[in-house]
């Protein structure tokens, strides 16, 4: 019984102590004030913007260093409920290849869907292994929106590109 009351007094101080850490600097939710809104005039009208919390100079330009991938050997575009999957495999020299991606570039014509295959190779000397070990997949999924138009869907290699259309 006597156990019982001490640890009960402990957890109401313990609770009790709460209280005057929800106004202390200890709090993370106190480490920012309150937004305010921020009054810009835009063509004669107000707008409202709230303080961002981007650079003043803005981001850096983002440049893909990766390479293309060497050898594109099958591209496959398989429907989903949202829209599609587009999958492609590509046949690498060795193994260590990683970060594998499809990235989508500008096209000529507006009913063709331009990508390249891009992937960072190993950092050191790598075994050859098998060529099914060589092989690597990246998938990208589009919405039905995206693919609305598309009638051709091109993935870029360093050694050529191959196409699948509808």
């Amino acid at each position: 019984m006597r156990r019982q009351v001490i640890v009960s007094g402990l957890v109401l101080m313990l609770v009790t102590g709460c209280a005057t850490i929800k106004e202390s600097r200890i709090n993370p939710l106190n480490w920012f004030g309150k937004s305010e809104p921020v009054t810009v005039l835009n063509d004669g009208t107000a707008v409202t913007v709230l303080p961002s919390l981007a650079p003043r100079k803005g981001y850096p330009n983002f440049v893909d260093t990766r390479p293309l991938a060497p050898v594109i050997s099958d591209v496959t575009v398989v429907r989903s409920a949202s829209g599609a999957i587009i999958t492609a495999t590509a046949t690498l020299p060795t193994l260590g290849y990683f970060d594998a991606e499809l990235v989508r570039v500008a096209s000529d014509r507006a009913d063709v869907a331009a990508y390249e295959f891009r992937l960072r190779p190993p950092t050191s000397n790598a075994p050859t292994g098998t060529a099914a070990q060589r092989q690597i997949t990246a998938a990208k999924s589009l919405s039905n929106e995206e693919i609305a138009g598309i009638r051709t869907i091109v993935v870029k290699g360093a050694a050529g590109a191959r196409q699948i259309r509808r």
